[in-house]
């Protein structure tokens, strides 16, 4: 292939990446994980350590210490010099000021225009990351959707998958579910709004995403439902509206 052509074709990939990556961050909603845009090439997301829902009750002398799970390491992908993509990508994390409560760990998810690619850094709790000791904290984790970064269609929706499903414990059967409780607990207004933008955003994953793969099976059904919400929100508006109108 033609060198100039390759380029062009890596460029785009790119640019179509960090349009998946800002349109994430308008987000809200999600059950095991917040989005929060902080440039056109970073988002940091903030994801809980347990999902409560599934652990069993704990005796008090458990919630002293935290658990260590096993989650990826450090990135040594011998395919990217370490002079390079394993450098701090922004700033050194003790230097971040967005640090979450204890019971969440804080991802730094770029695609920095000097790696052409995406990666995902550890900004909080390192401690939870089994090897992570044995190496500079500020490289970036090694996770299972790098690989298919050549070779598919990778978006923004693959990387927080990876993300979420090695730090939430236990590991969620569908990491991009969404909080229902939190959504029906917003205005109506802004319940519309959430829950509309949610439905448009998996409507776009779906298109891209494999019809036999397990994330196309959890998101489809996660979306029947979510669409019903909205339909009821808008109706619910709808009649709100007509209220206010009569008074």
């Amino acid at each position: 292939m033609n060198l100039h052509v390759r380029d062009d074709e890596e460029k785009q990939k790119l640019d179509q990446f960090l349009s998946d990556l800002s349109l994430l961050g308008s987000l809200q909603g999600f059950r095991y994980f917040q989005p929060w845009l902080r440039g056109r090439e970073e988002i940091l997301l903030t994801v809980v350590n347990d999902d409560l829902s599934w652990l069993p009750p704990r005796s008090p002398g458990s919630l002293s210490g935290e658990t260590i799970y096993h989650l990826p390491t450090c990135s040594s992908d011998q395919s990217t010099p370490r002079d390079s993509a394993l450098l701090p990508p922004a700033s050194p994390c003790d230097r971040e000021i967005a640090i979450p409560e204890t019971h969440c760990t804080l991802f730094l998810l770029a695609a920095y225009a000097k790696y052409g690619r995406p990666y995902v850094w550890v900004r909080s709790n390192h401690q939870r990351f089994l090897g992570t000791e044995l190496c500079d904290k500020d490289s970036p984790l090694m996770l299972p959707s790098y690989s298919d970064w050549d070779t598919k269609d990778v978006g923004v929706w693959h990387i927080v998958w990876d993300v979420v499903s090695t730090c939430v414990s236990p590991p969620p059967r569908n990491p991009l579910a969404v909080d229902f409780t939190y959504l029906k607990s917003l205005p109506l207004p802004e319940r519309s709004l959430s829950s509309g933008a949610l439905v448009s955003y998996f409507h776009s994953l779906l298109l891209r995403e494999p019809r036999r793969s397990s994330m196309f099976s959890y998101v489809w059904e996660e979306l029947a439902e979510l669409t019903r919400l909205h339909a009821l929100t808008l109706q619910d508006l709808k009649e709100q509206n007509l209220l206010k109108n009569l008074i």
